[in-house]
């Protein structure tokens, strides 16, 4: 083959494309790595054992062949990209390097619409549009619904308390109710209890995403009569069911001088999108905000209260200076601004559990990368998770959850490499990083505030990827009042 005669003479290595790879490429060998490594948990305080667990297949693939690897993906190959200096390459010249959904699985496509799926110009002229959702201004306005949000959590769970002023909680399903509800009230100035059906939706696809994702989608696959398409057809006609009347029931208040502030959706809505791309453009922004906007936060609540409840000495010090900035008044966002220390606890969460722990993107035609030829219609991956956690760059402790790495802010701790970004990099980096990191804060600010919390033995720590970075079997904490 002669993408791979081309990867091979400039030292890259992987695995031959035989006729045992017809097609569906690495995938069959994929999906045993991952059936195996999905089998048990890890042990929270060796997190060594996290990457092998978290993309096996990407960590055996290096293992075995070094950092210039690569494997298949039906004919076609992806190149691991572990050099930060050509991973700035591959984020900053997106024009060249294209997160193409088009060589994506078609149950993936429904759910990564809007925003991620569109290039040059056409991506320019959304994201115009939607960045005033997402400046400060309007953040600090969306405050008092994070906090009621917050408050609605910390009241269910002062409701389990016993008498010994203790309870044991599963905190995952209570964060993503939290982040949802904020979701809709603040970009979409929605009902959350209308909003329901759409994300169990949401979720029933990521699950099936998941499935799909283990195996080659090939040619013309979406069209065949199988019970997971039949699904998927049903899920995303009511889906659009539940979004168009949404859109219908926003666009009759604005003409009627209903709408006062501009949110996500008013802003969409407001646009040209739509007149010129039809209401399918706008049902797509729509679903691609519903369900990545509250997948990232919940995540990033749900893996600190872990590695707070696991490192109770970090805790002790996020919950001092969360007293010492707010004492007993509610977070506001100046005081925010001043966590140091839980700042540098979050940055060093999102280093080891980002939430996408990998970016691929498209070359179409044979380009210059660094000293590198990359071949016509090739995949580039680069492996967040592990580079990440790459000792190399952070040294021996690398695997381990040290906060202080962080004291001195992000740029000192990379000595100026592109080896951190859990919210992507470049131009086309998060749209809603802020969003998510100000809605995160307040909410950990008020649990430190309220409770102390540990490990419950009954917690296995089994970091997968279902779409995002979550734990497999919810995280069980135990919950003891601080009144």
């Amino acid at each position: 083959m002669k993408k791979e005669m081309i990867l091979r003479q400039q030292g890259f290595k992987g695995n031959s494309y035989t006729f045992r790879r017809l097609l569906f490429g690495d995938a069959k060998e994929n999906a045993k790595v991952y059936e195996e490594a999905l089998s048990r948990s890890i042990n929270v305080r060796d997190e060594t054992q996290a990457v092998p667990r978290i993309v096996p297949f990407i960590h055996k693939t290096i293992e075995k062949y070094g950092d210039k690897s690569f494997f298949w993906a039906g004919l076609r190959p992806k190149v691991l990209i572990m050099d930060p200096e050509l991973t700035k390459t591959v984020l900053v010249k997106h024009t060249s390097f294209l997160r193409n959904f088009s060589v994506t699985n078609h149950i993936v496509k429904e759910l990564i619409t809007g925003l991620p799926r569109t290039e040059g110009e056409e991506w320019y002229k959304r994201r115009v549009i939607m960045n005033p959702a997402f400046h400060v201004e309007n953040l600090k306005q969306m405050i008092p619904v994070f906090q009621k949000s917050s408050d609605d959590v910390l009241n269910q769970w002062k409701k389990l308390i016993s008498e010994d002023g203790s309870c044991t909680v599963d905190v995952y399903p209570y964060f993503e109710y939290a982040t949802s509800k904020v979701i809709s009230e603040t970009l979409f100035a929605s009902d959350y209890s209308k909003d329901k059906r759409l994300y169990d939706l949401i979720k029933e696809m990521v699950t099936m995403a998941r499935l799909t994702t283990r195996i080659a989608d090939l040619p013309g696959s979406k069209y065949l009569p199988t019970e997971t398409n039949q699904k998927s057809r049903k899920i995303t006609n009511e889906q659009r069911k539940i979004v168009g009347m949404l859109i219908r029931e926003r666009e009759k208040a604005i003409r009627e001088g209903k709408v006062l502030q501009d949110n996500l959706l008013d802003l969409l809505l407001k646009s040209e999108l739509k007149r010129d791309y039809g209401e399918e453009e706008i049902l797509g922004q729509v679903k691609l905000f519903f369900f990545a906007g509250y997948e990232t936060t919940r995540n990033l609540l749900v893996w600190t209260l872990v590695l707070l409840g696991t490192y109770q000495d970090w805790q002790e010090r996020a919950r001092q200076e969360a007293f010492r900035v707010f004492e007993n008044r509610k977070a506001d966002y100046q005081g925010l601004n001043q966590l140091k220390v839980l700042s540098m606890i979050m940055n060093e969460v999102l280093r080891l559990y980002p939430p996408v722990v990998e970016l691929s993107r498209l070359v179409e035609e044979e380009t210059q990368l660094g000293e590198y030829i990359i071949p016509a219609d090739t995949q580039l991956m680069v492996p967040i998770v592990m580079i990440h956690r790459d000792p190399r760059y952070w040294g021996e402790d690398a695997n381990e959850f040290n906060p202080n790495r962080f004291a001195e802010g992000v740029p000192k701790s990379t000595k100026g490499h592109l080896i951190y970004y859990p919210f992507g990099w470049g131009p086309r980096s998060c749209i809603g990083q802020n969003y998510a990191l100000l809605e995160a804060k307040l909410v950990l600010v008020d649990i430190l505030r309220n409770f102390s919390f540990e490990i419950s033995p009954t917690y296995r720590h089994a970091p997968v990827v279902m779409f995002t970075l979550e734990p497999q079997y919810g995280a069980p904490l135990i919950l003891r009042n601080l009144e």
